[in-house]
C-alpha cells in the first residue's frame, strides 16, 4: 500500500518519462483493482521500448486486463520484449507456441529462456524433455533442468527429483537420495511426496521400515487427495496395520479411492460386493 506522498511521487516521475515508475504505478493500480489506470501506465512504458513493459502489456492483452483480450497483440508485444532482450518474454512466447501445438518452436524459445537461468523456463524445459515435446525424450536433460530449477529456488521440484532417483530416470537408482528429496518436498507441502514417503517407510526403502510413519504419510496423502494414498489408508485400517482395525474407515477410504478412479480400489470393491 502506497502513501499519498509515495503515489504522488511515482506519478510525477512517470510524467517525467521514468519507465520504472510507470511499471510500479501499473502494479499498484492493478493491485487496487483500477485496471484502466494499470493498463494506461504499462502501455505508456512501451512507448519508450521498455522490455519489461512490453512483456507486461503482452500479458495484459493475453488476459484482458484493463483492455479487450487480444492474443494477436499479446504475441506481438511478447515478441517485441523478447527482441529487446527480455528473457521472461521468450518463455511467454514459448508457452504461446506450446498452447498452439507448435512444439519445436516452443522448445527452442523455452530452452533459450532457460539458458538465462529463468526458473519457470527450466521447469517447462524439463517437462518438454520428459514428455518429448518438440524434442527427443531425454530424462538426463530433464533431471539436469530440474536440478537447476531447484538451485534457483523454484517450488514443486523435489517430488520430481525424488521420482527420478527412486526409479532411476536419467540417473542411477538411489532410494536414499529419493527419500531425501521426498522428505524435503513434504516439508515444503509438496503433496505428491506424501504417498512416496508412505511407500518407502512401508517397504523400508531408503529408511528403516516403520508402519506408523508409513500410515502417517499415506494419511497426509489421502487428505491431500491422492487416490493411491487413500487406497493404502484403507488397507491399513482393514488389516489393523499400526492403527486399530476399523472396517468402516477402511470402506470409506476405499470408496474415496474408487471414486477417484484408482483401479485397485475399484477392483477390490467389485470383488467384495460379489
Amino acid at each position: 500500500m502506497l502513501t499519498k506522498q509515495e503515489l504522488d511521487s511515482l506519478i510525477l516521475r512517470a510524467d517525467q518519462s521514468d519507465v520504472k515508475a510507470m511499471i510500479k504505478l501499473a502494479d499498484y493500480y492493478k493491485g487496487e483493482g483500477e485496471l484502466d489506470k494499470a493498463f494506461k501506465y504499462v502501455h505508456k512504458s512501451t512507448l519508450y521500448s521498455y522490455p519489461e513493459g512490453e512483456r507486461k502489456l503482452g500479458y495484459y492483452y493475453e488476459k484482458g486486463i484493463g483492455c479487450d483480450k487480444d492474443l494477436v497483440k499479446a504475441r506481438q508485444f511478447y515478441e517485441l520484449a523478447a527482441l529487446h532482450g527480455d528473457v521472461k518474454a521468450k518463455y511467454n512466447i514459448g508457452l504461446f507456441y506450446y498452447k498452439n501445438n507448435q512444439y519445436p518452436q516452443a522448445f527452442n524459445l523455452v530452452k533459450d529462456s532457460s539458458d538465462s537461468q529463468y526458473g519457470k523456463a527450466l521447469m517447462l524445459l524439463a517437462y518438454f524433455y520428459e514428455h518429448a515435446v518438440g524434442t527427443e525424450q531425454n530424462y538426463e536433460a530433464a533431471r539436469s533442468a530440474y536440478l537447476k530449477a531447484l538451485e534457483l529456488g523454484e517450488k514443486g521440484v523435489n517430488h520430481k527429483l525424488g521420482i527420478y532417483s527412486y526409479y532411476g530416470y536419467g540417473t542411477e537408482k538411489n532410494v536414499e537420495e529419493a527419500f531425501d528429496y521426498f522428505y524435503a518436498g513434504a516439508e515444503e507441502k509438496e503433496s505428491e511426496c506424501y504417498y512416496y514417503l508412505g511407500v518407502m517407510y512401508s517397504k523400508g526403502e531408503g529408511i528403516r521400515k516403520d508402519h506408523s510413519q508409513a500410515f502417517y504419510w499415506y494419511q497426509q496423502g489421502a487428505l491431500a487427495g491422492d487416490i493411491r494414498a487413500m487406497y493404502n489408508v484403507a488397507i491399513y485400517y482393514e488389516n489393523g496395520i499400526s492403527v486399530p482395525k476399523d472396517l468402516e474407515k477402511a470402506k470409506y477410504w476405499l470408496g474415496k479411492s474408487a471414486e477417484g478412479g484408482f483401479d485397485l480400489a475399484i477392483n477390490k470393491l467389485q470383488i467384495e460386493s460379489l
